[in-house]
């Protein structure tokens, strides 16, 4: 999809944008569907989603909720109005943080989905970062590298816990940006995303160029862990 609102069921649940109403906010929304968080359920994990934003919006917190989410954790959870960004939400870098510090009193496993939304226009960052990244050609190229400062951040703080080794990592985006490269603005080059796998005990240095899709990373997963369910998946 081309919205944040297709991109979450999925990544999620592995269900494609399939009408020209998203699912999200369609009449369809409270029926059964699984996702990743009712699937690890079944095997012992404790699951919770962490969204930057507003509550209620994109009605992220129902769809969690009917997808089988364990908690969700917005905007009104996070409690700190001082790091709001005037727009959209909390910002990347102390919401990531925070996400970080609830990931150490989830019960083991866990499962944990955090949605983030600095690189988002307006592209704002905080006071105390304007000036230390590149604006780039593009108003985005700024607020991105704020978002990648932010992940940097991030990782060094769980790199430390003792769950880190244990945990498999997937970085992707909701949709496609605005984008400087003459691909970006091609019938392909719109949909194009990266998907990052990250396990510190693996030896995945290499850069796939093989086509994948957000409907692959549940299946991916469940393939990764191990886990012999029968899925439902596009």
């Amino acid at each position: 999809g081309q919205r944040s609102i297709d991109g979450v069921p999925a990544i999620l649940s592995s269900f494609p944008s399939l009408m020209e109403t998203p699912y999200l906010s369609s009449p369809y929304v409270g029926n059964d569907l699984e996702s990743i968080a009712s699937l690890l359920k079944k095997e012992g994990y404790s699951t919770a989603f962490f969204h930057g934003g507003k509550n209620g919006t994109m009605g992220l917190e129902a769809y969690t909720r009917v997808v089988g989410f364990d908690k969700y954790y917005g905007m009104s959870e996070y409690g700190n109005d001082d790091d709001f960004d005037g727009n959209w939400g909390i910002f990347d870098e102390p919401f990531l943080q925070y996400t970080a510090d609830m990931a150490g009193n989830m019960p083991q496993p866990f499962c944990i989905t955090t949605f983030t939304l600095s690189s988002h226009h307006p592209y704002t960052i905080p006071d105390k970062y304007k000036g230390k990244f590149r604006k780039g050609s593009l108003d985005i190229q700024e607020s991105v590298m704020y978002a990648d400062f932010a992940l940097a951040q991030y990782f060094k703080k769980v790199e430390k816990e003792p769950w880190f080794e244990n945990t498999l990592f997937v970085l992707t985006a909701d949709h496609c940006s605005q984008g400087h490269h003459p691909f970006f603005t091609s019938r392909i080059g719109q949909y194009s995303i990266p998907i990052v796998f990250y396990n510190a005990r693996e030896n995945w240095d290499t850069l796939s160029l093989e086509i994948a899709q957000q409907t692959d990373i549940l299946p991916s997963i469940m393939d990764y862990l191990g886990i012999d369910q029968e899925i439902v998946s596009f």
